[in-house]
Order: C-alpha cells, then sequence, then structure tokens
C-alpha cells in the first residue's frame, strides 16, 4: 500500500521539483508546471523547437554510509504509472538530496526504466516499484564521478542525463 503523504514530503517533492526545473533552466531549456497533475509534474522545452519532454519528479533524501564513502537514496514509482500505455514519452527525474545539497539526479525515460524492471530492477508491490539506489564514488577518475546500483543493475548512464530529454537533444547535422 502506498503510504500517506506527510507535510514535510510535500516539501520535499516541491523542492525537488524546483531543483528540476533550475537544473532545466540553467541549461536554456524553459519548464511549466502543469495546473492540473495528472501524472506530469513539469514539461521541459524550448520555444525554437517543437520537442517537450514530459517529466515526473521523485525526490529522496539520501544517507551516507557510515562505514564507506557514498551514499544510498529510496524512491517509489507508482506501478500503474510506469505500465500506462501512453504514446507520448515520459521521463523520470530522481532528484538526491543529501544533507544540504542537491547531490545528482537521475534522469531516465519510463521505456527504458521498463525495460530495466523487466530484467528485475527494485522490488515491487501491487502498487509501486521501490528503488533502492546506492552512490559510490567513481574510482576509475573518469566522469561520471559517482555510479549508481539498484541491485545489481548499474544506472550510473543515467546520472544527470539531461541530454536525453527531447529539447535537450543535440539535433542532427544537415547534409
Amino acid at each position: 500500500m502506498a503510504r500517506t503523504g506527510t507535510t514535510k514530503d510535500s516539501y520535499t517533492g516541491s523542492g525537488g521539483q524546483t531543483a528540476v526545473m533550475s537544473e532545466l533552466l540553467a541549461r536554456e531549456c524553459n519548464a511549466a508546471i502543469p495546473v492540473v497533475d495528472i501524472g506530469t509534474d513539469v514539461f521541459a522545452f524550448r520555444d525554437s523547437r517543437e520537442d517537450v519532454a514530459r517529466i515526473q519528479v521523485k525526490t529522496a533524501h539520501a544517507r551516507s554510509y557510515k562505514r564507506e564513502h557514498g551514499f544510498t537514496a529510496k524512491f517509489n514509482i507508482p506501478i500503474k504509472q510506469l505500465n500506462r500505455a501512453d504514446p507520448l514519452p515520459l521521463y523520470y527525474a530522481l532528484a538526491v538530496r543529501l544533507r544540504s545539497e542537491w547531490t545528482c539526479f537521475v534522469v531516465i525515460g519510463r521505456v527504458n526504466l521498463q525495460q530495466l524492471w523487466n530484467q528485475g530492477l527494485g522490488s515491487e508491490t501491487a502498487e509501486e516499484l521501490h528503488l533502492h539506489l546506492q552512490f559510490r564514488p567513481n574510482d576509475s577518475g573518469h566522469e561520471p564521478r559517482l555510479r549508481a546500483q539498484c541491485g545489481e543493475v548499474d544506472l550510473t548512464e543515467f546520472i544527470n542525463a539531461w541530454e536525453s530529454l527531447p529539447p535537450l537533444r543535440a539535433l542532427p547535422e544537415l547534409p
């Protein structure tokens, strides 16, 4: 059963939504909040392009590991939304707050999330897919500076993957 939200959850969720919008604006991508929220928290677009990204924001307060470097954050994705047969793409922005800062965002399309779920990502109840993400420093010296895992599934490629959103993708070269 989904847990009932609290006032603190509302502040946390709104903070994550605002942080996602700030990241979009920093990338010269406009952002708008729909008047009625039926599964889309933010629309991302550029006035010069017809591409629009529908984004569902999920926010978590991360906890640092006590005995090693890194932190963990838990997110819940509604199964009904994840399974929805919708011709329009939906993206999830999982906003991670550690102590007093936004540490990273996991930006992943619903199609990618469904495929990973089918491969065993997370755990589930009848109503929600539970993602327990583990973030650790990337010791290889390469970008990104963090690695992200959910069980055996590597989600590192989705950390701060803002360019995966249609209005932020590079336009194809003209011949």
